[in-house]
């Protein structure tokens, strides 16, 4: 599990939000279920429940002395464990939980307003930024843009691109990189490119 949230934090310094876009299986979950309610704007807990989520994988560790460490699948007296009966239990109440919030409140939800996993986007996406590293960015070119508007109708996480195009002030922090907004986009003006 460490090798796995360290790659997510090196993939975010370079790529911003892909993980989310074209590894994370629960976002590939979300894009098979039907959009079922209009994109209302619901409290953004992401980096609330980011932090708890990382209080609870290193408070363990701490408490121990440093002498366990994570391992999702095997049960061993010097290791934490999810692999009891309980644990299952939990995890396939979290999936259907996901399943029936997107359901009821739109493509992404869990993504846009709730996933704890997004501390390491986050975080990465931050020391991107501080060491001034290229990264994967969309950018836009203001004068081709007419404003009809497809592409914030189309995003996945309910950002409002139209605006951010206008502008030219990205919320990269949010963006998954998923590329709807290119698709959708008939004057070109968006581009994906690696910048500074």
């Amino acid at each position: 599990m460490h090798i796995i949230f360290g790659l997510m934090i090196l993939l975010a310094v370079f790529f911003g939000g892909a993980w989310c876009s074209y590894i994370c299986p629960f976002g590939a979950l979300q894009d098979l279920l039907p959009n079922t309610s209009s994109k209302g704007k619901l409290p953004n807990l992401k980096l609330l429940t980011g932090g708890v989520f990382l209080v609870l994988i290193v408070a363990p560790i701490v408490i121990s002395g440093f002498q366990r460490i994570i391992v999702p699948y095997h049960m061993q007296n010097t290791k934490i464990s999810i692999s009891s009966v309980h644990d299952v239990i939990r995890y396939y109440i979290i999936t259907i939980s996901i399943i029936l919030i997107t359901i009821a409140a739109g493509k992404r939800t869990w993504c846009r307003y709730i996933c704890p996993m997004y501390i390491f986007n986050y975080v990465g996406i931050k020391i991107g930024r501080f060491f001034k590293l290229p990264t994967l960015k969309i950018v836009s070119e203001s004068d081709k843009c007419t404003q009809c508007r497809k592409c914030t109708e189309h995003c996945l996480m309910g950002l409002d691109v139209a605006n951010m195009v206008k502008n030219n002030k990205w919320n990269t922090n949010e963006c998954i990189k998923c590329g709807e907004c290119l698709n959708q986009c008939k004057c070109d003006a968006l581009k994906i490119k690696w910048t500074k």
